[in-house]
């Protein structure tokens, strides 16, 4: 029987955790598969690590793991954290979802439909924000296809094979859609509505989404190097062109020259500076981020089997 691990990292979710928990289990229990249903505490304030392990299980199919981050490691740490976690076991898929409910759990049955891919995205077709959050986010989106060339239209939600699991823990990532979004794999994308969250309003605002979105352009930092070079080139050769028509003008015409020519001649070399100051800010950033990203994280946690109804092994890898 294939073996799935579901990773949640959670972080002050005490009011839903166990509601979430009973959801999973409804839409998993009757499936033809070990589950593994992986808790990553990200350091909560309130009583979330102490509620899991209160949970319990009659499904003879699902275990149920909490992994106690030592500290505070925000939403993407986490869930590296929980990949970390099972790139050590023999899973035939990993499973990422959030733990607000957000990331409906009865997609889980369609998704697994589709586990031979090595990547399963679920795209976002509807979101229940209020209108200013969803005007940004779309905002957002526009901004992200225009500067790196390519549609972002879905978030944590995925199924990913274990070789995928080995080259994200590796690498290392700030942003697990964007990273995901770059591998070159067998892809398959299924189209699911974002649920409302469990005990009422999204955590997610237009803070949230701002770093949010500053991680998905650092994590393409060449794709947008590459775009402010292109509008560098751009801005030369239009510069170029102005100044080739100024001297015709001038020494072959006779005509006279438009007194706005100058000003445009100048707001385009400011244009220029200011790309060539991008670009090389980009590079550095770059180069930091290739560094960071090359270092290989430890595991920052403290693992608690709370059920164990069958056995995983550790992988050979």
């Amino acid at each position: 029987m294939k073996s799935i691990a579901i990773i949640l990292p959670c972080y002050n979710e005490s009011a839903l955790i166990r509601k979430m928990k009973q959801l999973v289990e409804q839409h998993i229990s009757d499936l033809q598969y070990n589950f593994e249903i992986v808790f990553v505490n990200d350091g909560s304030l309130d009583a979330t690590s102490d509620i899991i392990k209160t949970f319990n299980s009659s499904h003879k199919n699902i275990n149920i793991t909490l992994l106690d981050l030592y500290y505070n490691m925000g939403h993407q740490s986490a869930i590296y954290q929980g990949l970390l976690y099972t790139n050590d076991k023999k899973f035939d898929n990993i499973l990422i979802m959030d733990s607000d409910g957000e990331d409906d759990p009865a997609a889980i049955v369609e998704i697994l439909k589709h586990n031979e891919f090595e990547l399963v995205q679920v795209v976002r077709a509807k979101r229940n924000e209020k209108l200013f959050f969803r005007l940004s986010y779309t905002l957002y989106k526009q901004i992200f296809k225009l500067l790196i060339g390519k549609k972002l239209n879905f978030g944590n939600f995925s199924l990913i094979k274990p070789k995928l699991v080995k080259a994200l823990v590796e690498k290392n990532f700030i942003h697990l859609a964007a990273t995901l979004n770059n591998q070159r794999c067998h892809k398959h994308q299924i189209s699911w509505d974002r649920a409302k969250r469990l005990d009422g309003e999204s955590k997610m605002n237009f803070t949230s989404l701002f770093y949010h979105a500053i991680n998905s352009l650092v994590e393409n930092a060449q794709d947008l190097l590459f775009f402010f070079i292109k509008l560098s080139a751009t801005i030369l050769i239009a510069i170029l062109l102005m100044v080739g028509i100024i001297i015709y003008k001038k020494f072959w015409s006779l005509a006279a020259i438009p007194g706005w020519s100058s000003s445009l001649i100048l707001s385009l070399c400011n244009s220029l500076l200011i790309c060539i100051g991008i670009f090389i800010t980009g590079a550095l950033q770059l180069n930091i981020l290739y560094k960071q990203k090359s270092a290989k994280r430890d595991k920052q946690f403290d693992e608690t089997s709370i059920i164990k109804n069958w056995t995983v092994y550790k992988s050979d890898s």
